[in-house]
């Protein structure tokens, strides 16, 4: 259709160019208050359409002038070739000149031609079937335009005067030319004047139609004027030009020419005419319009002529002698017409005006114009011999004198403006509608919504635009009445352009009605009503609602509701199908009695029980009296699909299989905690991994028990394992137990509920039994062990129990507003009858595990401490099924599994689902992050399985939400605003924290001292330091240790280039070979750290061979570039250390030279390139001190009274170091006990008087120190108790080499005494060691605590053993390696625990070693054990 659109839119612009701006009359409408007329929405002007000749022209322009300057109508011409091709342009096809093909009609693009004049072609035959072609466009006849076509013979007035004067003969008169009477020719010029050329052939023009020539011999009979050619008559023409009439055919020269035009005008005639009347003439046609005219105007005689035309006038100053005459024949025989016979005359033609079928209604005006437009024939004439006269050929002109002069004529032709027409309306100057022609201007189509209606007043007729009343409606403009309403459909305002059909909900039963009655109309449940019928959807019968009802009959309820007893109608509700007829269907998973067929019930779980149909509908043996077909009929057990299907002896035999099982297991389980509780018998790891991972195996499927609690739709085939687990959760109902005997939901409650007594019973039948046949009561009733099998049966089952209990309190909620207990769907959460009971039940029931958790909670959390402590090994082994699995020290974790596990049986009773899934998923995150933290398991590995496990059920718990039941979208929604919230807030204090901790680190550095060590050369020694540092109140910030605050090596770099404000370098000897110590030199260096070098006794500074060859002595300094440190940068580096400022430390360390160091570092400012000014040395002070005398009172003074010292080799500065710090530790623990806190011996003196304890510092070679030994035995001679602390890892036990090498190297010392420091040594080892180890890779300052801790109990232990020179010595060499032979009782180091033992308080210290004792042989995959035997490898 866009080829369409586009033509019509560059028509309409042709037509506005064409319109002409030229006025006629002086007082015309002004152009700019000209309108448009409007044709199938479009805007555009009135357009004239005439024939392209001068009367065609002239007509419609006196009709345009009219209707544009007086009526005021933009106006524009357009024009055709012929009067067919007006048809086709006024019935607005897009190609009328193409008539006689394809006019392109009834495309349905608005009709852009309006009116038609001056059409021959009223009278033809073919007139009905060309306005057929145009189709429900054609144009309609307005009538004839008032002169007629007139044409025929005729003759100028130079023959016509000259045979008048010569002899009186009328040549305009036929009979003047009978040539048997007279002569006419001799008044007319010779047929050979005529040049052939000029003329058109016979064979080539019409007149070589052979239907022509039968017609003419049909009715002249005259054979000779014809020829046959190839069996078809032809017309005989002389020279192939004239055809010659009988009367000169003889003679051709003397044959009167009658010249024609165009395709042979009017031959058909004028032949017969001259045949019948004996004229001598011949008839011929010339080639065209033009040479016709020449011809004629030469020969000034006889032609075919028509008018009105003007070809012939005004010739020039003889325009007389070509005026032209008619020749008159007898007067027109209409039927010798229709018989083809063409004796008389012609015919006058009416000529008609035509115009497009909708101008009445867009340009009423024009109309009435048109109707009453009319010219006479000397009019038409006299305005085309005006233009003739004038000689411009401007026929607008010439209509333009005629208006002008003719006013008083056309007058009448203009309508009266406020005389309406039928369909318009009197309207005032701003087009509103009127009802009197007192303000009244023109006429208006009466719009939608009226009636055009007539009315009579003193000027005469008129309509007005009437508006339709309620109950009637008018859709169409320009209609003369209103129509009423038809039933079923009202009009509620005045003016309705449309009636509207009744609504949903309402009838009409009567025609006119201004309002639709409502159904239920007062009724509470009016706005339920509706209007519905029955149609077929795809065969089946659907309800819908309609519009438009024309009785009550049609009135019931909406679709989604029914109509209750009382006939009211009230909404459907959830599970019920209401289509509005009345009945009531049922959805399937949902379920209603037929009774009460509003009271719905859904059936949660499996939903296929309720198929859904009528009310009362169950599926196939489910009891339909029971609410939501929640039972089976008697005799019946749940099958598949929901039905229920007959019981079988397998159902039994089921049952009884089951309770067999249940015996089995308690009797296996009890034998096995027997089995473990043996003297002498410890768990293996092996069989704890065994047994921890079953346990948690049935913990995960008791918790899948809950999951099926939980209001969340589980598909299949999760579903069915849900159902399998809920065995686990005493579902007994999964046994089939309805087959075994009859409960009713109380019973079977209670049976659920009192199960695990069942248990107990068990448990306590199979413990008298094997009491009474394996030990015969010879140890009493073995109260002990029963408790222990109970409480592990509790432990197993609390969930289920637990959950069993809670069942009245998780309900589901249905449509109808009641709640049914989750697992017995028949029983109503009402407090009331059955529900009464279980609660009651429940109640009772509820002692058990309340009395379990509160019990378990005062053992752990109270008892076991103190038991542990007082070594109740009775007690402990009747309470392991709350630990055994556990570690040392996360006892408490059974408590807190209790816990979640009641939160977890606790959170289906909660309403919302929604709130449901969220505390499960807390709930599991957090037992996630509490079992990540502590490592509660006894076993690692188990740990790992219960955070997968938890994980695992997390993840399924989020899946499973997505087909949450019951969604309080409100809620949720609430929450994760919330949540949003928080998180916000959360990132905003992140980025606030992070701000200020960059600006605090810019300004203020997290670390104010960085010591740079060499763990085996100085670990020990950079943990002492640490602790003296930060003891100063002039170190404000903290000081980085890596074993302490390094978390993650890759910020290892980070801490000393923006985190650190001094850099201390602990220089040893192999400290310069160290990657990652010179990394954080390095990165100190280059981003300006002041830097200090602590030289201690063994530092060398780097040499420039050693600087050179760097790569060749750390060959794996290269890994550094990784953290953007190359080598260059380390050998830079290594020259920059010579520069900087350096303490030296001479001399054995003690605490003073450690004070005067941490003192200088506090007051130096170092910097590089300052080493002259700033380097220091500092020395022992008792070595500087002159009077050894002096020095020894005052230590006694300042240390007598002391009951504990500590014995260090002194010639190994880290093992001094561990002393120092094992003092700074240790003594805040044993302050509160007078003379315990201890202090460490010189190298050279004897241990104070007070001293009972001596604590041992053993360190590589230590032994091999005389002064350590000479200190052994004057200790053993006073029985001194003797502790041994480990402080190297490369420390080893004295062995067989070490003794054989002490007796060789004999000296100046006694056999006797090198044997007694042996027997010494040897009895150092007899006690458990503690590893104490300050320099460790892993010795946090937690871990270094705890072990101090571990020191102090020790101390305060009173368990040591004394040292003596008398007991087990040997006597000689040979006894001793005799006494060597066999290993010494073994003996354990306690290596580093857990850091989370360092929250214990020192009252608890005692139970806390005594645990570590109970759990030593149990402990094997955590502790290492140290066998020691000074004589044997």
């Amino acid at each position: 259709m866009w080829h369409r659109s586009m033509m019509l839119a560059i028509l309409l612009l042709g037509l506005a160019i064409s319109i002409k701006a030229r006025t006629c009359m002086p007082d015309a409408v002004p152009e700019n208050q000209r309108s448009n007329i409007t044709v199938g929405g479009l805007s555009m002007p009135l357009v004239v359409w005439y024939p392209q000749w001068a009367s065609g022209h002239t007509s419609a322009y006196v009709f345009s002038i009219l209707a544009g300057d007086v009526l005021g109508y933009h106006m524009s011409e357009d024009s055709g070739s012929s009067s067919q091709e007006m048809f086709f342009a006024l019935g607005g096809c897009l190609d009328p000149p193409a008539f006689a093909t394809d006019p392109k009609c009834g495309t349905g693009v608005p009709v852009t031609k309006h009116v038609g004049f001056e059409n021959w072609e009223t009278q033809n035959t073919l007139l009905p079937g060309w306005l057929a072609q145009v189709g429900a466009m054609a144009p309609v006849l307005m009538g004839n335009i008032g002169y007629d076509g007139l044409e025929g013979m005729y003759i100028m007035d130079k023959a016509l005067s000259a045979a008048l004067s010569d002899t009186g003969l009328h040549l305009e008169f036929y009979g003047s030319y009978n040539s048997s009477w007279y002569n006419p020719k001799i008044y007319f010029p010779n047929i050979t004047t005529i040049d052939l050329s000029f003329m058109q052939t016979c064979s080539a023009d019409r007149m070589s139609s052979s239907q022509d020539a039968y017609i003419y011999v049909h009715a002249t009979g005259d054979y000779d004027g014809v020829i046959n050619a190839s069996g078809q008559l032809k017309l005989k023409c002389w020279n192939d030009v004239w055809w010659l009439s009988p009367a000169c055919r003889n003679t051709p020269e003397s044959c009167i020419p009658v010249v024609s035009t165009g395709d042979a005008w009017g031959f058909r005639q004028i032949i017969q005419q001259i045949s019948f009347h004996n004229m001598p003439m011949a008839f011929g046609t010339a080639i065209n319009t033009s040479m016709w005219k020449s011809i004629n105007v030469a020969n000034k005689g006889a032609l075919y002529a028509f008018e009105p035309d003007v070809t012939f006038l005004a010739l020039g100053s003889n325009a007389g002698e070509y005026e032209l005459s008619k020749i008159g024949f007898p007067l027109n025989n209409a039927r010798e017409y229709i018989q083809k016979i063409y004796k008389t005359a012609f015919g006058n033609t009416i000529l008609s005006n035509w115009y497009f079928k909708d101008l009445k209604t867009v340009a009423d005006r024009a109309h009435f114009l048109l109707s009453k437009y009319k010219l006479s024939q000397d009019e038409i004439n006299g305005m085309l011999g005006d233009v003739g006269s004038v000689g411009d050929d401007d026929y607008w002109a010439g209509a333009c004198r005629w208006v002008i002069e003719n006013r008083m004529l056309w007058s009448a032709w203009i309508p009266d403006s406020t005389t309406c027409s039928e369909g318009k309306g009197l309207v005032d100057s701003a087009g509103n509608l009127l009802e009197s022609r007192l303000q009244a201007v023109d006429c208006k189509v009466c719009p939608v919504g009226r009636a055009s209606t007539p009315m009579m007043d003193g000027t005469g007729p008129t309509r007005f635009c009437l508006q339709c009343p309620r109950g009637e409606s008018q859709e169409l403009p320009g209609e003369q009445a209103c129509v009423p309403c038809y039933i079923g459909s009202y009009s509620a305002v005045p003016g309705s352009m449309a009636c509207t059909l009744c609504a949903v909900g309402s009838y009409g039963n009567l025609k006119g009605l201004s309002a639709c009655s409502v159904c239920g109309q007062g009724t509470v449940s009016e706005k339920l009503r509706s209007t519905s019928r029955a149609i077929m959807v795809q065969g089946e019968e659907e309800r819908v609602a309609y519009q438009g009802a024309v009785s009550f009959d049609a009135c019931g309820c909406v679709k989604g509701a029914r109509m209750d007893a009382s006939g009211e109608c009230v909404l459907c509700g959830e599970g019920l199908k209401c289509d509005g007829s009345g009945k009531v269907m049922v959805l399937e998973g949902f379920y209603t009695a037929a009774d009460s067929p509003g009271s719905v019930f859904k059936c949660y779980g499996d939903a296929k029980r309720c198929p859904g149909g009528p009310p009362g509908t169950c599926a196939h043996g489910r009891d339909n009296e029971t609410v939501a077909c929640s039972s089976c009929e008697s005799g019946l057990r749940p099958g598949g699909d929901g039905i229920c299907t007959p019981c079988s002896s397998g159902n039994s035999a089921l049952f009884s299989v089951a309770i067999i099982l249940i015996i089995l297991a308690i009797a296996i389980l009890y034998i096995s905690l027997k089995s473990e509780g043996q003297d002498s018998k410890s768990q293996n790891a092996s069989l704890l991994v065994l047994i921890v991972a079953v346990g948690q195996c049935v913990t995960v499927w008791q918790v899948l028990g809950v999951f099926g609690q939980l209001k969340i739709s589980w598909g299949s085939p999760f579903s069915k394992v849900l159902d399998f687990v809920s065995l686990f959760a005493f579902n007994i109902e999964w046994l089939n137990v309805s087959c075994v005997a009859s409960f009713s939901p109380g019973g079977m409650y209670a049976a659920r509920v009192f199960l695990v007594l069942f248990l107990f019973v068990v448990a306590c039948c199979i413990h008298f039994v094997y009491v009474a046949l394996r030990k015969k009561f010879a140890d009493g009733l073995e109260i002990s062990a029963l408790v222990k099998v109970t409480g592990n049966i509790l432990m197993i089952f609390f969930i289920p129990v637990a959950g069993a209990i809670l069942a009245p309190f998780r309900c589901y909620k249905h449509p109808n507003g009641l709640h049914t207990v989750q697992e017995f769907g028949g029983v109503l959460c009402n407090s009331q009858g059955e529900h009464q009971r279980m609660l009651i039940i429940a109640g009772i029931a509820l002692i058990l595990p309340v009395s379990f958790l509160a019990i378990a909670s005062y053992v752990v959390i109270v008892e076991l401490p103190k038991r542990m402590q007082k070594a109740d090994v009775a007690f402990l082994r009747t309470c392991s099924f709350l630990y055994y699995r556990f570690r040392p020290g996360a006892a408490v974790f059974s408590v807190i599994i209790l816990l979640r596990n009641v939160v977890l049986v606790i959170v289906p009773a909660i309403p919302g689902g929604s709130a449901q899934v969220l505390l499960f998923m807390l709930v599991l995150c957090l037992s996630i992050l509490v079992t990540s933290f502590m490592l509660p398991w006894r076993i690692l590995e188990c740990n790992y399985l219960e955070a997968s496990l938890l994980a695992g059920m997390a993840v399924c718990i989020s899946m499973g939400s997505l087909f949450l039941e019951d969604v309080d979208v409100d809620s949720v929604m609430q929450f994760c605003l919330g949540l949003f919230t928080a998180m916000i807030l959360l990132i905003s204090g992140v980025l606030v924290w992070g701000f200020t901790k960059f600006l605090r680190a810019k300004y203020r550095k997290p670390f104010q001292y960085f010591l740079c060590h060499h763990k085996t050369g100085a670990g020990a020694f950079a943990r002492l330091l640490k602790c003296e540092l930060s003891r100063m109140n002039a170190v404000k910030a903290k000081v980085f240790v890596d074993c302490d605050d390094l978390q993650d090596l890759t910020q290892l770099f980070g801490y000393v280039g923006f985190e650190t404000e001094h850099l201390i370098i602990l220089g040893t000897k192999d400290i310069l070979t160290r990657k990652w110590c010179m990394g954080e030199v390095t990165t100190g260096r280059l981003h300006k750290i002041n830097t200090v070098v602590v030289a201690l006794p063994n530092y060398e500074p780097p040499s420039e061979t050693l600087v050179q060859e760097y790569q060749v002595h750390v060959p794996d300094v290269t890994e550094l570039a990784a953290h953007g440190i190359s080598l260059a940068a380390v050998q830079e580096t290594l020259r920059w250390m010579r520069e900087l400022p350096r303490i030296e430390l001479l001399g054995t360390l003690d605490s003073t030279l450690t004070r005067s160091l941490c003192k200088e570092l506090v007051v130096m400012r170092v910097s590089p390139g300052s080493m002259v000014k700033n380097s220091v040395q500092l020395g022992c002070e008792a070595e500087d001190e002159p009077d050894k005398e002096a020095r020894l009172a005052n230590r006694m003074i300042q240390y007598n009274g002391s009951k504990v010292a500590i014995l260090v080799d002194y010639k190994n500065m880290e093992a001094v170091a561990t002393a120092l710090v094992l003092q700074l530790m240790v003594s805040p623990l044993l302050m509160s006990v007078g003379g315990m806190v201890p202090y460490i011996m010189a190298a050279d003196e004897e241990a104070m008087p007070t001293v009972r304890i001596l604590v041992v510092i053993c360190s590589q070679g230590c032994f091999a120190n005389p002064e350590i030994a000479k200190v052994l035995l004057s200790s053993a001679a006073l029985s001194f108790t003797v502790l041994p602390i480990i402080a190297e890892d490369s420390f080893r036990i004295p062995t067989k080499d070490f003794y054989d090498e002490a007796l060789a190297s004999a000296g100046t010392t006694s056999m006797s005494r090198k044997l007694s420091r042996a027997a010494v040594i040897k009895q150092i080892f007899q006690e458990i060691a503690v590893a104490f180890q300050p320099q460790g890779y892993s010795a946090s300052v937690q871990d270094l605590e705890v072990k101090a801790k571990t020191i102090a109990f020790r101390l305060l232990g009173g368990k040591l053993r004394p040292m003596s020179l008398e007991d087990d010595q040997p006597t000689s060499p040979e006894e001793l390696e005799a006494k060597s032979l066999g290993l010494l009782p073994p003996t354990e180091v306690m290596l580093p625990a857990t850091a989370e033992e360092s929250t214990l308080e020192m009252e608890t210290m005692s139970a806390e070693a005594n645990q570590r004792v109970l759990f030593a042989s149990e402990r094997s995959a955590r502790l290492k054990s140290v066998v020691v035997n000074p004589f044997g490898s």
